[in-house]
């Protein structure tokens, strides 16, 4: 079955958790107050922009093969921005001055420290945990959102087809990778693409929470 397939199995509850997730489900019905898809697109605008670094430093790690496609990724991240800032406009929603919030702000450094500090696989793994996150997630709302929606720019972007082929290829790569690991690697790609998972659910959880910080 492959690295990915195994993981996708072994933390099922987890995967089933973010996609039946409020946000997602709201969204799709045409429920979700306007607010709250604001602040998701104010936190998600910064964590797009935050991951065009992740992807740059993953470039002297990584294999020379590797390379273009993560080049094109950086092209894509901006082609990302882009739409945040367009929707935005549209509907009113200011992104001047905006901070992490609290989540955001972990997921965030969660990504840079594994870039840094961890090998090339398990970062590999965090980027097709957190795509392949986005894809899923997006299929759910594409199931029943409006093509009138303002937000159905979102479902185009990370529902489709071209968005699909990306995850794919980002499978295939992280499969041939898992099977030249060693077993400390293993073991670290394993316990990131669930802690991946768990920052994926925990910032759908956010945008409900607010911008709560422990202790203030």
């Amino acid at each position: 079955m492959g690295f990915c397939n195994d993981q996708l199995n072994r933390i099922e509850p987890l995967w089933s958790k973010m996609l039946n997730h409020r946000f997602l489900l709201e969204t799709r019905d045409g429920k979700i107050p306007d607010d709250i898809f604001a602040q998701w697109m104010q936190q998600d605008y910064l964590f797009v922009r935050a991951a065009i670094p992740f992807i740059a430093a993953m470039i002297p790690k990584a294999p020379v093969k590797h390379w273009e496609a993560h080049a094109n990724v950086i092209v894509m991240l901006q082609k990302e921005l882009k739409l945040f800032e367009e929707r935005a406009q549209t509907v009113g929603v200011s992104f001047k001055n905006i901070r992490p919030w609290f989540t955001n702000h972990a997921y965030i450094q969660f990504l840079l420290a594994t870039v840094a500090h961890e090998s090339y696989p398990v970062a590999y793994t965090v980027l097709y945990t957190a795509e392949k996150a986005y894809h899923d997630s997006w299929k759910v709302v594409q199931k029943g959102l409006k093509k009138e929606s303002p937000w159905h720019p979102f479902v185009e972007n990370w529902a489709g087809d071209s968005f699909a082929q990306y995850v794919d290829y980002l499978k295939k790569e992280l499969n041939e990778l898992a099977a030249q690991a060693g077993n400390t690697d293993l073991d670290r790609m394993e316990e990131y693409f669930e802690l991946t998972a768990r920052y994926e659910i925990a910032f759908w959880e956010m945008v409900y929470d607010g911008a709560k910080w422990p202790g203030i």
